[in-house]
Parts: C-alpha cells; sequence; structure tokens
C-alpha cells in the first residue's frame, strides 16, 4: 500500500508523467521507497480508476506524446488521512541477519568478507544520503524547491525540516550498521585468536560442512 502514497506523496508536489515518477523513485525518494516501471504503471491506473488521480495526454515536441497524471482532491484527502496516521512498519525480514546466522555453515573468511561488504555497503549509503541531506539543506535540490515555491516562511521551513528530519535518521541507521558490523568485525578476529592459541583450527567450510 505505500506505493500508492508515496505515487500520491510525489504527485502532490506536481503532476509527472510515469516515467517522471520512476526517475524520483531512482533518486531522493528511493532511499526510502524503491519502485519499478513495472509495478509504479500498474499502480497509476488504479489510482486513476479509483479516482485518486487523474491523466492527461501531451505532446512533447511534435510528435511524442506522454501522459501526465495530476491528483485529484480526493486523493490529497486520502494522502492526508495516511500522513496523519501512527507510523507503520514492515514486518521484520533482513537476509542480511538470517545469511550470517546460518554462516557457520560457510566458515570464518566468509562471515569476514560478509561483514566487510555490510560496512562497505553502509558507508556509501550513509555518504550518499548525507549528500542528498546537505543539497536539500543548501536549497540546491530541485524537487524539493519546487516543493516549496510559493509557501510561506513558516511552511517553507517546516518542508525542509521534516526531509531533513528523515535523511537524518537515514544517515543514522547506517552508522549503527556501519558500528555494528566493525564490532563484529573486530568480535571475530578475537574468536580466531582465542581458537589458535589454543591450537584449535578456527571454523571453515570444509570442516563444518
Amino acid at each position: 500500500m505505500s506505493l500508492r502514497y508515496a505515487i500520491l506523496g510525489t504527485l502532490s508536489t506536481s503532476a509527472s508523467s510515469g516515467y517522471d515518477l520512476a526517475r524520483q523513485f531512482g533518486l531522493g525518494l528511493g532511499w526510502f521507497w524503491s519502485a519499478s516501471h513495472s509495478q509504479i504503471y500498474p499502480e497509476l491506473r488504479r489510482l486513476e480508476d479509483a479516482g485518486l488521480i487523474e491523466g492527461s495526454v501531451t505532446t512533447v515536441g511534435e510528435k511524442l506524446e506522454k501522459r501526465v497524471y495530476a491528483i485529484t482532491p480526493t486523493g490529497l484527502d486520502e494522502l492526508v488521512a495516511w500522513v496523519s496516521q501512527p507510523p507503520q512498519y514492515r514486518p521484520n525480514r533482513d537476509p542480511e541477519r538470517i545469511q550470517l546466522i546460518f554462516s557457520d555453515l560457510a566458515g570464518a573468511e566468509s562471515v569476514r568478507r560478509h561483514l566487510e561488504a555490510h560496512v562497505e555497503y553502509y558507508v556509501r549509503r550513509r555518504d550518499q544520503v548525507r549528500q542528498t541531506r546537505d543539497l536539500i539543506s543548501a536549497g540546491k535540490h530541485a524537487r524539493v524547491q519546487l516543493r516549496v515555491a510559493g509557501r510561506s516562511p513558516a511552511e517553507h521551513a517546516f518542508t525542509l525540516l521534516l526531509r531533513e528530519i528523515a535523511y537524518d535518521g537515514d544517515v543514522e541507521r547506517a552508522e549503527l550498521e556501519i558500528a555494528w558490523a566493525q564490532r563484529a568485525l573486530r568480535a571475530l578476529d578475537e574468536y580466531e585468536r582465542r581458537y589458535r592459541s589454543q591450537g584449535e583450527p578456527v571454523a571453515n567450510a570444509a570442516e563444518t560442512v
């Protein structure tokens, strides 16, 4: 259901084509909800059938036509009702942790590679999210500037505040994952030192399997 509201939220900034929406899901919005073309276009049809958005055909250039969607008053009411609800959370599904739990079958070196990759992923994510947040704070994020155009100073500040809070949360979440994986790597080092000092081989895939 959140794809529906992510689309309505995007259209509450400005009318967009399906292609433009897909680009938004590939940019800043994609940090919080990703969606492919194959998911977006069917949802647009459902939203239009429900009267929450309306589409119109425009001509680009001399011949190319594209369908542009705008949120309707009914759609805006539904979006406001949704954002006013208590926060919603997905069921806990974490493939990375499941992989880690059963990595006793693969051995210590496999676990080390897993944890090092985890650090690299979240360092990259943290830096990219931070870059987007800083663009917003500096007033250089085109989509956010479009959203705040014409709003009062208080409304403008509120819009920026919510985005800074959301992006800060993702930056801090990434930093927690980095710190956790680094602690886990130190714990793995200690495990290896302990058992090697006792003359015992550390776990590896050949012995475990």
